[in-house]
């Protein structure tokens, strides 16, 4: 079991309230209709594609009922299906929608063109008045919510706070063109800014990394990310080809700006290495056709906190960051003891370090705490990942205890897959990740049907399915 960081975004999707933040892409949009309220319910359609629509219902009058529902074209009345909102929905309890289950995923029985999907309604069944569509309606139909990929097993360096154990990795195994490939047929139903090629391991170690993005559609380059070190010398040709990606952004990993405990945290990384890395890098996204956001990644310890407030002022004003993420460590078996007693923060100081954050736009600067300790001073208003208990049968996760039609997506660099669904017990921000079943990439003969099928494919494996998923 992992607990993922996704709750925010979903909350977006799945309640259909607020603007798009600057962590959302602008997906194209259809013609949007904008009908009253529908007199007793309250919902949203939150995405409508040419071949889906979706969203949530609930009663006023009787709030814990599910509501049944048509979806019809306006004008011609013709109702293309029908069904009831009974599905589970992570963000949903969140905003005070009940249990969540009051949401509805409805597959169009043809593919709708402009015309039709402008037309077309949903409403609850026996009403006449249509739900609203959200402010942020997607427009495409993306029921994978990342794909977290490694293209290699390995990384240059030895960070103390990794979460990987390499003690038994001893070579750097690469993956192959085939995996790959059977691997990108699978952009099509992913978020944007979301297919990542690398998720615990260096992706610059991989000789074919940038022919593998290569192989991508511009059309797509918006899906891809990867994290990087920039801790290996890389040619110019690199960084001009970066520039000119279309990449949806990439994750720099730095967490001091002072040589010294740059190289201490960093162990392996040569400081002057990664700067000449950084300013080749920075010269090259200014002349670039298409080049990709900068998010900087920064672990928090007691040696890098007196410098962090200045350091994310920087990062933003001068080193074209998009966003920066400050993290709390995961706090694995395999981390040095020693390491813990001497860097990790306790409460006073993480809160001590929120107020120094608290001048900087939200939208761009993003502090991930640890667990509020319980009890704690201010821990109910503070506390950013609480404590989930999971019942004792956690690791047998049947599909009806899912959230259905959405899913993630781990594959390692031998084209292993493990797909991962989302617990009901996920709450706010905290989306716990339980792995389903197991597959390999290159097996997978066709990517639509294989993601169709994958709740009736989670229901016959459950029983022999006994380890919860990581991330």
């Amino acid at each position: 079991m992992i607990v993922t960081r996704i709750g925010n975004w979903i909350r977006r999707q799945v309640v259909g309230t607020g603007a798009e933040t600057a962590t959302d892409s602008s997906p194209s949009r259809s013609p949007v209709i904008a009908p009253a309220p529908v007199p007793g319910y309250r919902g949203t359609i939150n995405e409508l594609s040419a071949i889906h629509v979706e969203g949530w219902i609930q009663s006023l009058a009787r709030p814990t009922d599910r509501v049944d529902y048509e979806v019809a074209l306006a004008g011609t009345e013709e109702v293309l299906a029908r069904g009831r909102a009974d599905r589970f929905r992570h963000g949903l309890h969140g905003e005070g929608v009940g249990d969540g289950a009051h949401a509805f995923l409805a597959r169009l029985p043809r593919v709708l063109n402009e015309r039709e999907r402008a037309c077309l309604v949903v409403r609850p069944a026996g009403e006449q008045e249509p739900l609203a569509r959200s402010p942020n309606l997607r427009t495409t139909f993306e029921p994978v919510l990342h794909v977290a990929m490694d293209i290699v097993n390995n990384c240059n360096l030895r960070c103390p706070f990794c979460v990987y154990d390499y003690a038994d990795v001893h070579a750097t195994h690469f993956m192959t063109e085939a995996t790959i490939e059977a691997a990108l047929r699978f952009l099509p139903y992913t978020r944007d800014g979301e297919f990542w090629f690398s998720c615990l391991h260096e992706p610059t170690l991989h000789p074919e990394l940038t022919q593998f993005i290569d192989k991508v559609p511009l059309e797509y380059r918006r899906k891809l990310f990867y994290t990087t070190n920039l801790a290996k010398r890389m040619p110019a040709d690199y960084f001009a080809w970066l520039a000119n990606s279309g990449m949806h952004h990439i994750n720099i990993s730095i967490e001091s700006l002072q040589p010294e405990l740059y190289e201490r945290m960093r162990k392996g990384a040569r400081h002057r290495i990664f700067r000449e890395n950084w300013d080749a890098l920075l010269a090259a996204l200014e002349h670039g056709a298409a080049p990709p956001r900068l998010r900087y990644i920064t672990m928090v310890y007691k040696s890098n906190l007196p410098e962090l407030p200045e350091m994310v002022r920087y990062l933003l004003e001068e080193r074209r960051a998009w966003q920066v993420e400050l993290r709390t460590t995961f706090d694995v078996p395999h981390l040095p003891s020693e390491f813990r007693v001497r860097e990790f923060l306790d409460w006073d100081e993480w809160l001590a370090l929120r107020d120094r954050l608290a001048g900087f736009p939200g939208d761009r600067v993003q502090l991930i705490l640890p667990p509020a300790p319980v009890p704690g001073p201010d821990a109910s208003a503070i506390a950013e990942t609480p404590t989930i208990h999971l019942p004792a049968d956690a690791g047998n996760t049947p599909a009806e205890s899912i959230l259905r039609d959405y899913y993630l997506f781990s594959m390692s660099w031998d084209g292993s897959l493990r797909v991962m669904g989302i617990r009901p017990e996920s709450r706010n921000d905290d989306a716990i990740e339980t792995q389903l079943f197991e597959t390999n990439v290159r097996d997978i003969a066709d990517p639509a049907a294989f993601i169709d099928g994958i709740a009736d494919r989670a229901r016959s494996v459950a029983p022999h399915s006994a380890a919860p998923g990581q991330g």
